[in-house]
Formats: structure tokens, C-alpha cells, sequence
């Protein structure tokens, strides 16, 4: 068939016509194309056309086959390629690049960790931390010394008053009352402070 349209289209008439319905409509259209009875020239396309329509739909089997083909391309869904463009495969991650940027990260970090100066420790603010030397005084409390002097402990963290510090510090309060202040001696005390 060289058109899209259907024998039936072809003929004008419906796919449940019955096959005196298809002799007429066949028989009209010949008479109206052919050349002999005052056809076009356009006509001869359109006649062969009208007469391939003719001997598969006036045969029964071809006429079922032709059902069964049209039946199967009608029902396969037409899938609009329109909008395909150019496929690209997915991107690979950059491991090459990753592991270049860490190891260049990783000596920047080594090497400026090395060339900085060491933070002196600043004025005691009675503000205890993690490191913060301390003097002990009578009243078990805990407070902040300067490290460049004599001191008796060192924070080793701080806690809420109801944990418990860790194996092998001590606890005392802060004297700020912000909690205790589980400390690691460092030296023994010749007297108590304040």
C-alpha cells in the first residue's frame, strides 16, 4: 500500500461493511477515476490504489490477514522520537581529581600547622575549659590559674553535676557553679590556695 490510508479509506467505506456494500463502493469509484469515462490523469494513481483495495478486501482470506495486520498496526502505540535528542553517558565521578585535591589539602594543612606560632595561653578569666590550669582551694572548688605559674591540676573536662567524672581525674566545683570540673594533678600542693 503506498499511502497511510486504509483499504477501507480507500474504498469509503467502513471495516464492518459487508462485501456487497465494498462491490458497490468499488464499482462507483471505478467508474468515477477511469480514464475511458472522463477521468483526470491525476486518476490513474488514485485507480490503482482503488483496485489493490479491491482485490484484498474482495477476498475473504486476504481480506482477514489484511484485518489482522491493520489491527496490529493500529493497536501499537505511535511513540513521538520528536523531542530525542543526542544521548550522552553519565558523567564519571572525578576520583583522579578527589584524591589530588586531598592530598594538596592534607599538606597545605600539615604545612601551616607547622609553620604556625603556638597559642600562648591567654590571662585567666575564671572561665573554665578543657585545659585550664587550676588551683584547688579550701572550699574543694576549682579555679583558673594562669599556666605559666605554679598550678595544682589541669581540666581535663567538664561536666553537669550529676555525671561522674572518668577513671583518674578528680571532681570539683567550678566556682562559677556552671558544674564540676573532673581534673588530673600535676603536682602535690604544698598549701591550699585562698
Amino acid at each position: 500500500m503506498g499511502t497511510s490510508r486504509t483499504h477501507y479509506e480507500v474504498l469509503g467505506v467502513v471495516p464492518t461493511a459487508s462485501q456487497s456494500d465494498i462491490r458497490r463502493a468499488y464499482r462507483a469509484l471505478v467508474v468515477r477515476h477511469h480514464p475511458d469515462t472522463g477521468g483526470s490523469s491525476t486518476s490513474t494513481a488514485t485507480l490503482t490504489q482503488i483496485t489493490d483495495a479491491w482485490t484484498v478486501l474482495s477476498d475473504i482470506e486476504k481480506r482477514k490477514k489484511y484485518d489482522r495486520e491493520i489491527h496490529v498496526v493500529q493497536t501499537e502505540p505511535k511513540i513521538d522520537v520528536s523531542f530525542v535528542t543526542n544521548s550522552y553517558t553519565p558523567a564519571r565521578f572525578p576520583w583522579r581529581g578527589m584524591l589530588i585535591a586531598m592530598a594538596v589539602g592534607t599538606v597545605a594543612v600539615l604545612l601551616l600547622h607547622a609553620l604556625s606560632n603556638p597559642v600562648t595561653p591567654g590571662k585567666p578569666d575564671q572561665l573554665l575549659t578543657s585545659g585550664s590550669c587550676v588551683d584547688i582551694t579550701t572550699a574543694l572548688s576549682a579555679i583558673e590559674v594562669s599556666c605559666d605559674g605554679p598550678h595544682q591540676a589541669v581540666v581535663q573536662q567538664l561536666i553537669a553535676f550529676d555525671r561522674t567524672c572518668a577513671t583518674g581525674t578528680e571532681p570539683y566545683r567550678d566556682q562559677q557553679g556552671m558544674g564540676l570540673a573532673c581534673i588530673v594533678r600535676v603536682d602535690v600542693p604544698t598549701s591550699i590556695a585562698h
